[in-house]
């Protein structure tokens, strides 16, 4: 049987695709394992297993979410990446992200589901902390600085950029606003918005160099994960632009330390940089289990005393005395204790994400 045009996949794909959306999954994968393929949704944040098929109808779902990304069925041996449309029940043509990279017993695929189906746009529906609610407006009401958005995979960072670009879209009338991103994870009217290829033609640095050409006032960097990078952004906010940029960093302590180590000067930092937001998301506890998720968040401001201890090179340790001097500042296991009294979500969510408070046993 010729698997590429056999329309047997289609009511299978279907039937996945409506599953994950109706669960609320943001990821669906379909994995060969020995003898079958299995297929699991990524629910709040964990892979659950969904379904399991035969070799035969795994091998056909592939191929037939390649071709509706318009990928290259014939090419089983190279990892390939691309976009498709389909239409899922009540909510018409949805775009999706494919993924596809061979294993040692065929081609694994990963979907991921539209943004727009889970994350909330307005940055007063991402249940936010107050305190760190209230220094995002007031970010976006200065008129040049860097902001980063910090986590690990998974902790909410896109979305929160997102709905920040939507509230500068809302309330700053007339702006110029652009963004760097690696892949677009869904529109934003009112902002350009550029998809950059960090290993291609148009990555991250060229294309900020050129953007600081355009006439910019707010700029969001999906990434910054490189000195080169790093210093043209601090660069921009020390020119009169506002920057949005996303870090892999697991405090704002932590944050200003990777910046140091790349190489940007003390006194670049102390100047640039508006502030930093560390952020995780925890699982909300509910009757029968759990269901969404709720983020825990912090924010360190660079006040005077913070300025002082970056150009003082200080360590973390003393960078984190700094901030938990500033008022309204948490830390993210206080944000969590907060949540677990609230009956939010409970103490095993928050060592499974957290891990103990430091200087726990």
């Amino acid at each position: 049987m010729n698997i590429e045009n056999s329309t047997d996949a289609r009511p299978l794909v279907e039937r996945l695709l409506l599953a994950a959306v109706q669960r609320r999954a943001s990821d669906l994968h379909v994995e060969p394992v020995a003898g079958g393929y299995q297929v699991k949704f990524r629910i709040d944040g964990l892979l659950e297993p969904a379904d399991t098929l035969a070799s035969e109808s795994g091998q056909a779902v592939v191929n037939r979410l390649m071709v509706l990304a318009h990928l290259l069925t014939y090419r089983q041996n190279v990892p390939q990446e691309g976009r498709l449309s389909a239409a899922v029940a009540d909510h018409g043509p949805l775009e999706m992200r494919l993924s596809v990279i061979p294993t040692r017993h065929g081609l694994r695929a990963v979907v991921r589901l539209p943004a727009e189906l889970l994350q909330p746009r307005r940055l007063t529906n991402l249940a936010l902390p107050p305190p760190v609610l209230a220094a995002l407006e007031h970010f976006a009401r200065q008129e040049a600085g860097l902001l980063a958005v910090t986590g690990p995979a998974g902790s909410g960072k896109t979305t929160t950029v997102y709905a920040l670009l939507e509230y500068l879209v809302e309330h700053g009338a007339g702006l110029s606003i652009v963004s760097l991103e690696d892949p677009i994870e869904r529109d934003l009217p009112a902002v350009t918005q550029i998809e950059v290829t960090p290993f291609g033609e148009l990555d991250y640095q060229k294309a900020l160099r050129s953007m600081l050409r355009q006439d910019p006032q707010v700029l969001a960097l999906g990434e910054i994960r490189d000195a080169e990078t790093a210093s043209l952004a601090m660069q921009a906010a020390l020119t009169g632009h506002r920057l949005v940029c996303t870090m892999h960093a697991g405090s704002p302590a932590a944050a200003i330390r990777r910046w140091c180590e790349m190489g940007i000067q003390r006194h670049q930092i102390s100047s640039a940089v508006y502030g930093v937001l560390t952020q995780r998301l925890l699982r909300r506890k509910q009757a029968d289990g759990y269901g969404g998720r709720v983020p825990v968040a912090q924010f360190a401001v660079v006040d005077e005393s913070l300025r002082q201890a970056i150009l003082n090179d200080s360590d973390t340790a003393a960078l984190q005395a700094a901030m938990a001097r500033q008022p309204g500042y948490q830390t993210l296991h206080a944000c969590a204790a907060e949540l677990v009294a609230q009956r939010v979500t409970d103490y095993p969510e928050v060592l499974r994400v957290l891990g103990p408070p430091a200087g726990s046993c």
